[in-house]
């Protein structure tokens, strides 16, 4: 009998501790802005006691999302979507996700343009094999910088006063593409912030390019490729381009390092090209661009390259 009094202790002991710790009630909204591509879901989620709590379990069924409970689930929806929202120990809520329309951004509807900025991206990135441009900010010189000057530059107008800018000795690639279709896109990137100049590789890979498979031979130049150790839900830690094949037609890549080392030995790093046959044989596993290699994220082509609408895309 003596017990007792210690087991309704510990009970109402663990009663309290549920009371104060515990995320048991749970409420969820759509946060979204004009302009902008990308919306978030928030979960509210507190105790019996009100305290607020991160949820447990908690996850988005409807459509692809990313984030977690603490800093939002963000989303880019392509069309209007029905969302349910699910949190431990059995909560469940439905949410109606408007389609943005990418912020009235448009694709290059000419293939025509689409090509003319193809070329023009590539002999960009090409061009920095000679040295980087200083045009091009050093802090923003890795493997997603690369790939933002690249495609802003591309947008041109491409002029003699652009060339002494860029540092561009190539001959003239191609005609312009059409600046009345660039949007926002001329200068920024869809992030969940809004559109901004700065998008890191996981949020270029998201929301400013589609999926084009997981088979390199389908990519052409201008396409990416990205590749994330730890599998598809990992950040991005490395991503190259397409450019133009070699003289043997063998297709071939090019990416930045990124900086390299560490202290005295620390260098910015360096562009660098490679064949594709050449990195499919790559000496570290994770980098080889193959479906059965988890940390390959698969080809990706820029959303304003494709046939369709943006519109109808994000």
């Amino acid at each position: 009998m003596k017990a007792a009094p210690f087991l309704i202790a510990s009970g109402a002991g663990l009663l309290l501790a549920l009371a104060l710790g515990v995320p048991l009630r749970h409420r969820a909204w759509i946060e979204r802005s004009d302009g902008n591509p990308v919306q978030r879901v928030v979960l509210e989620s507190r105790s019996l006691l009100g305290l607020p709590r991160s949820a447990w379990g908690a996850k988005v069924q409807g459509a692809e999302a990313w984030g977690n409970t603490r800093d939002g689930f963000f989303l880019a929806p392509n069309r209007n979507l029905t969302l349910k929202i699910q949190a431990w120990p059995s909560f469940q809520q439905t949410l109606s996700l408007l389609s943005t329309g990418g912020g009235e951004a448009s694709s290059l509807p000419e293939q025509g343009d689409r090509e003319a900025f193809r070329k023009w991206f590539v002999a960009i990135l090409e061009q920095q094999l000679e040295g980087p441009s200083h045009a091009w900010e050093p802090a923003q010189r890795d493997c997603a910088g690369i790939l933002r000057f690249a495609f802003r530059e591309a947008w041109g107008p491409h002029t003699e006063a652009w060339r002494n800018r860029l540092g561009f000795s190539a001959p003239s690639i191609a005609g312009e593409p059409s600046l009345a279709m660039a949007g926002p896109w001329r200068f920024a990137f869809p992030t969940p912030e809004g559109w901004e100049p700065f998008a890191k590789g996981a949020l270029l890979r998201r929301l400013a390019c589609l999926p084009m498979g997981r088979e390199v031979v389908e990519a052409r130049p201008g396409d990416l490729v990205f590749f994330a150790r730890g599998g598809a839900h990992a950040q991005p830690d490395h991503a190259m381009a397409f450019v133009r094949p070699d003289t043997d037609g063998q297709p071939v890549l090019l990416y930045h390092t990124g900086p390299e080392g560490s202290g005295a030995t620390r260098s910015e790093g360096e562009v660098r090209r490679v064949r594709l046959d050449e990195l499919l044989h790559h000496p570290n596993p994770d980098f080889r661009p193959l479906p059965e290699n988890p940390a390959f994220l698969g080809v990706f082509r820029w959303k304003v390259l494709t046939e369709s609408p943006l519109s109808a895309r994000f």
